[in-house]
C-alpha cells in the first residue's frame, strides 16, 4: 500500500523528501538539503543513513527506504517475541504479544507514512532492551558476548536518530533497578554525554541558528536552554500546556490498546516518559497524533512495559493472567477495528481508491525534467525528484516557505529550470507570485494536465563565474 501510495504521488516533501534527498546528497559527496534549507546532520543525526548509501548508488529511491521500513516494524515483532518469552516463559502469551505488536493502530500508521529514521530505530531499540534485560548467565565468557550484543544494539539505534539517547537513559535507570548497575551507569554516562554533543549541540552548530524543534514549543521557549529557564522559573507554564494538550487523553491512546498494563510497570515507562512530554507539550498536535513517526519510541516503550506488567500480574496474581491475556487480544483488536488501518478496519485505506487516481499530469513533468535540472515543486511531487542537488517546494526560492536556514542559501532564481503545481491548489500569495513570474517573462507554460502545470524557465542564464 505505501508503495502504491507513492506511485500515486500521495508522499510528501515533509519528511519523504527531505530523507530521500539527505540520503542522495551523501551517496554523491554533497550536504545541503534544499527541501528543508538545512545541512544534512544538522536537520537530525541520523547517521545511519550511511548504513544505506550504497543502496542509493545502485539505484534505490523512496520505494526502497518505505520497503525496508514496513519490514523494520513487521520484524519488530520478534525482539517483542523475545522480550515476552523472556518474561513470561510462555510461547503462547508471547506469541500473542507479537501479534499485538503487528495489530497496533500506531504500528500500521508508522508503516502507511512513508520512512523516518526514529521508526526505523524501533527495533534496534526492542533488540537492545531484550539484549539487556535477558537473565544473566553465571559464565563470565557468555555475559560478555550478551553485554557486546546489547551495546551493539544501543548504538544501532542510537545512530537512527539523537533523541534515542532518552530512551536509552531510562533503559541504564532501569538496568541499575535490575541490579546491574555499572553497566546502567555506563548507558547513561555515554547516552547523556551522545545526546548533550550530538543531540543539543551539533545540529545548531551545522545548521548555523534555526534547527527543527525551534517552531515547535512557542512560549515555552525555543532553545533547549530556554525551555529549562522556563521550566523552572515558570512550571505552570508547562503544567497549563499539558493541560491544554488533553495529556490523560495522549497516554490513554497510547496505553488503551494494550489494556493499560503498561502501567504496572513504571519502570519500563521511564524509557518512554522523555519522548512522551517532548510530544505533548509543543503547539503542533501532530506531534500527539498517533499516526505519525512521534510515536514510535513511545509505541516501543508502551508494549515493552505491557509485557513487564503482565509479567508482574502474573507473578503476583496467577490465576488472573489467562482472563488479562483475554482482555489484551479484546482491547487489542477493538482498536485495531476503531483507530487502525489495516483492511475491514474503520479507517481502511482503499488500494482501488488509490489506484484510481490518475496522476497523468505529474508523469508528464517527470518525463520532461532533467535528472540535474532545478525544481521547484508542489509537496506531492518533491519526493520524485529528490535525487538532484537543487530541489524545493513552491513557492521557494521566492517566498520562505518551511526552509529553515537563512534566504542566503537559497540558489539564483536562474538555476531553478521547472514550476510544477497544481495552480488551483496554492495559497493566493503563490498564485500572485507564479503569475508575476509568468507576466515577467521569466517562466512560460508548457503543458497542462489534469490540474498540474509544468513551467520552463525562459529568463535570463545564469552569470558565469
Amino acid at each position: 500500500m505505501v508503495v502504491i501510495r507513492h506511485n500515486t504521488f500521495f508522499t510528501f516533501d515533509f519528511d519523504l523528501g527531505i530523507h530521500d534527498q539527505s540520503l542522495w546528497l551523501l551517496a554523491n559527496g554533497k550536504w545541503f538539503n534544499t527541501v528543508c534549507g538545512l545541512p544534512v546532520f544538522g536537520h537530525h543525526a541520523s547517521f545511519m543513513y550511511l548504513l544505506l548509501v550504497p543502496l542509493v548508488w545502485i539505484g534505490a529511491g523512496p520505494n526502497v527506504w518505505n520497503l525496508i521500513q514496513v519490514c523494520a516494524l513487521g520484524f519488530s515483532a520478534i525482539p517483542v517475541f523475545l522480550i515476552a518469552h523472556n518474561r513470561l516463559r510462555s510461547e503462547l502469551h508471547a506469541t500473542i504479544f507479537g501479534i499485538a505488536w503487528l495489530l497496533l493502530p500506531t504500528t500500521t500508521y508508522l508503516a502507511w507514512e512513508t520512512f523516518h529514521p526514529e521508526t526505523m530505530a524501533v527495533p534496534f531499540l526492542l533488540m537492545a532492551y531484550h539484549s539487556c534485560t535477558v537473565r544473566k548467565s553465571s559464565l563470565p565468557a557468555v555475559s560478555m558476548r550478551r553485554n557486546i550484543s546489547s551495546m551493539s544494539w544501543v548504538v544501532g539505534a542510537i545512530l537512527w536518530k539523537e533523541d534515542l539517547a532518552l530512551a536509552l537513559i531510562g533503559l541504564g535507570i532501569l538496568l541499575i533497578f535490575r541490579r546491574r548497575p555499572l553497566f546502567g551507569s555506563i548507558m547513561i554516562v555515554c547516552a547523556t554525554t551522545y545526546f548533550v554533543i550530538v543531540g543539543l549541540w551539533l545540529p545548531p552548530h551545522l545548521s548555523g541558528g534555526p534547527t527543527a524543534y525551534e517552531m515547535l514549543y512557542g512560549d515555552l521557549g525555543s532553545t533547549p536552554k530556554e525551555l529549562i529557564s522556563t521550566l523552572f522559573n515558570d512550571p505552570s507554564r508547562f503544567l497549563d500546556r499539558a493541560t491544554e494538550n488533553n495529556i490523560l487523553g495522549y497516554f490513554a491512546r497510547l496505553a488503551s490498546p494494550l489494556s493499560f498494563l503498561s502501567v504496572l510497570a513504571p519502570l519500563t515507562l521511564l524509557m518512554g516518559a522523555p519522548q512522551f512530554f517532548i510530544n505533548i507539550l509543543t503547539n503542533s498536535d501532530f506531534t500527539w497524533s498517533q499516526m505519525f513517526h512521534y510515536q514510535a519510541v513511545p509505541l516501543a516503550v508502551s508494549i515493552t512495559s505491557a509485557i513487564e506488567g503482565f509479567a508482574l500480574l502474573k507473578r503476583r496474581v496467577p490465576r488472573l493472567a489467562n482472563c488479562a491475556m483475554v482482555v489484551l487480544a479484546t482491547t487489542v483488536l477493538t482498536s485495531a477495528y476503531a483507530w487502525g488501518i489495516l483492511p475491514h478496519a474503520t479507517n481502511a485505506y482503499s488500494m482501488d481508491d488509490l489506484v484510481a487516481q490518475d496522476g497523468g499530469g505529474w508523469r508528464l513533468a517527470l518525463d520532461r525534467i532533467g535528472p540535474n535540472d532545478g525544481i521547484s515543486a508542489h509537496y506531492n511531487f518533491v519526493p520524485h525528484v529528490t535525487h538532484r542537488e537543487v530541489v524545493y517546494t513552491f513557492p521557494n526560492p521566492w517566498l520562505r516557505s518551511n526552509f529553515l536556514s537563512d534566504a542566503s542559501a537559497f540558489v539564483d532564481e536562474c538555476e531553478i529550470r521547472w514550476i510544477v503545481v497544481e495552480p488551483e491548489a496554492l495559497d493566493s500569495d503563490s498564485q500572485n507570485l507564479l503569475k508575476s513570474l509568468v507576466a515577467r517573462g521569466k517562466y512560460n507554460e508548457i503543458d497542462t494536465l489534469a490540474g498540474v502545470s509544468i513551467y520552463k524557465y525562459s529568463g535570463p542564464p545564469c552569470a558565469g563565474p
